[in-house]
């Protein structure tokens, strides 16, 4: 600052000399036009004043830059103090909201919603001191106090065995314990390697909270004895495997409504490994690198009302090379789907379509994993539909522009079809 001041001074005292010296420039007293004529006595005089004349415009050249320079610097003073006061101002109002009558009445209900609303759009809330709900906590004792009083702030986690295992899972309950009795939404990513692990994973600290869970989404293998007697409050269940050997859990899930069972590595061959309440279910999402048709027929005839199925890859053709055993196609017949995705990564679409009847749907998605490489069951689909007598009222193809030829006939067939591609 002390810079600024002695710059605005340099300044001001330049403008004072240059006027004092601009006051010196008077003109001569001759009255003489370009034209008349100069007495040759008067020659000296007037080359004196060119000659007085050059060194002041000289002078006044130098006293210019000057002058340009010094503003020069002032426009630069003057724009940091523009943005400082920009930053002063910025407090100023900030601290002003923080204070109003209007923010410190606010109700404690009202301002935890709108924390609630500041929350990550993830269904499984990692921690970080820097995101919500835990910067909350570091704002000031109001807000802390809000937000360590706001149950669902705290009912979703996403867990990490092996962070856990450092502390006993000490982080992670404290998290949970101040959700109250809130149900819970928990993902547990079972990231520890147990190869050379001599003492068994404890984990049993884990066990209370699921059995608040109404989600629960649980990543890599399975603990053994873990899940017993304690998700009877689970309506919505995802598992991702490493391996297939392995879901079965032994308590009753009367909530059950929506599973997810996924696994990009490994292929489905049947149900003997997984054993869910598949009748509870309203919808179901199956995601494996291969999945036989007849393993999805089996789950479909299981499902007795679910209403919106996702599968992915079905494998309609078994191959030899990809394990997968080849059975008969079954009739398969349900009532209650009104939705179905289906991602195809091989051909044999059309024997599916001949053994499945769905009379509720209305909506049908199918993916072609290879662009255009499979014909188009046009004659199946047709004869599908037709047994089904369903609503159909979205058609949707991805990757396979066989099917364009046949819009015409299913239009009519199905007035007020809509067909995306």
């Amino acid at each position: 600052m002390e810079n600024s001041n002695h710059t605005v001074w340099v300044t001001l005292r330049l403008k004072a000399d240059i006027l004092v010296q601009l006051s010196e420039l008077t003109p001569t007293s001759f009255s003489y036009r370009p034209t008349s004529h100069v007495p040759s006595d008067k020659v000296p005089t007037i080359r004196a004043v060119v000659t007085q004349r050059k060194s002041q415009l000289a002078a006044l050249d130098d006293h210019i830059d000057l002058l340009n320079h010094a503003l020069e610097k002032l426009q630069r003073i003057q724009a940091r103090l523009k943005e400082k006061r920009a930053i002063v101002q910025e407090s100023l109002e900030l601290h002003q909201a923080l204070a109003s009558p209007a923010c410190c009445l606010l109700p404690s209900e009202l301002l935890g919603e709108i924390f609630l609303r500041c929350l990550p759009q993830t269904n499984y809330v990692a921690p970080s001191l820097d995101e919500c709900p835990m910067v909350l906590t570091r704002v000031c004792r109001h807000w802390r106090a809000v937000a360590l009083s706001t149950p669902r702030l705290w009912a979703s986690l996403s867990i990490s065995l092996l962070r856990a295992d450092t502390t006993g899972g000490d982080e992670y309950k404290r998290w949970l314990e101040k959700a109250s009795s809130v149900p819970l939404s928990i993902r547990v990513v079972h990231d520890m390697d147990l190869s050379d692990r001599k003492e068994p994973l404890s984990i049993q600290w884990l066990r209370p909270f699921l059995g608040r869970c109404s989600d629960l989404w649980w990543h890599g293998p399975p603990v053994q004895g873990l899940l017993d007697n304690s998700v009877q409050s689970l309506s919505r269940f995802q598992v991702t495997f490493q391996k297939v050997n392995l879901v079965s859990i032994p308590s009753p899930m009367p909530r059950l409504r929506s599973a997810v069972l996924q696994s990009l590595t490994y292929d489905l061959h049947s149900l003997h490994s997984i054993d869910l309440p598949w009748h509870q279910l309203l919808e179901l999402k199956i995601q494996f690198a291969l999945v036989s048709s007849a393993t999805f027929l089996q789950v479909i005839g299981l499902c007795t009302q679910v209403q919106r199925v996702s599968v992915s890859s079905i494998c309609a053709d078994a191959l030899p090379q990809t394990g997968l055993q080849s059975f008969p196609l079954i009739g398969t017949v349900n009532h209650s789907i009104h939705q179905l995705e289906v991602n195809v990564i091989r051909a044999g679409l059309g024997s599916l379509f001949e053994v499945l009847t769905l009379p509720a749907l209305e909506e049908l998605v199918i993916r072609f994993c290879s662009p255009d490489r499979y014909p188009w069951p046009h004659r199946q689909f047709s004869a599908f539909v037709t047994r089904s007598r369903c609503p159909l009222k979205w058609l949707t193809i991805h990757r396979n522009k066989g099917a364009e030829s046949h819009f015409t006939e299913y239009l009519k067939m199905l007035p007020g079809l809509k067909i995306v591609m």
